[in-house]
């Protein structure tokens, strides 16, 4: 399987620079005003008991120095640390305070007991987990290797931001390969309420970054807002050109709403990326992530969603996406439509449209616009795989890995 490395070398490629002697100095703290609103203060649900007050150079459970801030998420802060037991770099995900058991714990530690033949090597490990405490309660901690960036970033760096035929295929089959161990070895869906570009994750081949990640905090310390006794930290920012040379492999990130098992309901995923089956109150499982690839697929190779929604209706805005389904895949079959009552709030019982919305009149030809002849007769050929109405049809990820475009 070709490396990621490759791939992008081809996209972009620059010099390395000669490392230069460094100049050992604490740069002044740029303290920002406290009525700034930064980083987690501006998530809808922020309330700054809830959010660990993580200082750079705690140490945590006697061995991970936080040296660091790379990011945070909507339940969580991340740091880059120094495991000083083992004299390694590591990213620590301190969640917000719960009192239920963590999920992604859970999930982690399932995945953590089964073997692989090498499609784990692309989900995202745990390396650790412990508990710390604050005055608002328990907050979990996981420890995992420090990553380079998220493919979304990646991609952000390309001009045109769309990802070339060659750079897509190799991500594809890292993806594909990390999903067959997660659906076949250990009968996880991951329910792809993240697995979008945002969230598949690129891993650093090159541990040198990240000590100097370790020193651009020490040669110019992050901008802070000091709070009272909290400080809350600006994430450092990279330019990821400059670390082309780490690029390393995809990794399937975010556990945190993956479930056990072959069947579920409810709603997972994001309008835009649902399978239909889930849009309709149908049982869903492994396929729906294959769903949500597909549709990934075509954001990432066309820099532009597949699928729109629009407006709070929810019905308004399924019904829209629905009739955009029609136009690229034709109406679904009647039995399809019988398995879930929901159907009946677009159908009629004969399986005829009710009209709820327009059915565009274009196809996945006509939206196609990078490839031809051969090519890309063979690239719709791949999507129609995973997209189509009835979840076992879908090709499954290890199937996907054998196809003809993709190993073209």
């Amino acid at each position: 399987m070709k490396s990621l490395l490759r791939a992008f070398s081809t996209v972009w490629r620059r010099p390395r620079s000669p490392s230069r002697p460094r100049a050992v100095q604490q740069a002044g703290i740029k303290t920002l005003n406290p009525a700034d609103i930064i980083e987690e203060e501006r998530l809808p649900h922020y309330h700054p008991s809830i959010f660990y007050p993580v200082r750079i150079g705690d140490v945590f459970k006697d061995q991970y120095k936080v040296l660091s801030k790379l990011g945070f998420g909507s339940n969580s802060t991340v740091w880059l640390c120094r495991d000083l037991i083992k004299d390694q770099y590591v990213a620590l995900k301190v969640c917000i305070s719960s009192p239920k058991p963590n999920r992604e714990v859970e999930i982690l530690k399932h995945l953590s007991s089964k073997t692989s033949d090498g499609g784990a090597h692309f989900v995202r490990s745990l390396q650790d987990s412990f508990e710390i405490q604050s005055s608002s309660g328990t907050h979990q901690c996981l420890v995992h290797e420090p990553l380079l960036a998220s493919l979304y970033d990646l991609q952000c760096t390309l001009v045109p931001k769309n990802l070339t035929e060659d750079l897509l295929k190799t991500t594809l089959q890292q993806i594909f390969a990390g999903l067959h161990f997660l659906h076949f070895e250990a009968h996880i869906v991951h329910t792809a309420t993240d697995l979008q570009a945002k969230n598949i994750m690129i891993s650093c081949s090159d541990p040198s970054i990240f000590e100097e990640w370790d020193k651009a905090e020490l040669d110019e310390p992050s901008p802070r807002k000091v709070d009272g006794e909290r400080i809350v930290y600006q994430s450092r920012q990279f330019e990821l050109r400059k670390y082309i040379r780490g690029v390393g492999r995809c990794l399937i990130a975010d556990m945190g709403m993956a479930q056990i098992g072959k069947e579920h309901t409810g709603f997972i995923e994001p309008e835009i990326y649902r399978a239909p089956e889930v849009m309709l109150c149908m049982p869903w499982g492994p396929p729906a992530d294959i769903w949500n690839i597909g549709v990934m697929t075509w954001d990432l190779f066309e820099n532009e969603h597949l699928f729109s929604c629009g407006g709070n209706d929810r019905k308004l805005s399924n019904a829209r996406i629905l009739a955009q389904m029609i136009a690229l895949l034709g109406p679904p079959p009647r039995d399809f439509l019988q398995r879930a009552d929901e159907t009946l709030a677009y159908w009629n019982h004969n399986g005829d449209w009710k009209d709820s919305a327009d059915i565009p009149e274009y196809s996945f030809e006509d939206c196609e616009v990078y490839l031809d002849g051969e090519g890309r007769k063979q690239f719709l050929a791949f999507l129609r795989k995973m997209l189509c109405w009835e979840p076992e049809k879908r090709y499954s990820a290890l199937e996907l890995l054998q196809d003809e475009w993709l190993n073209t």
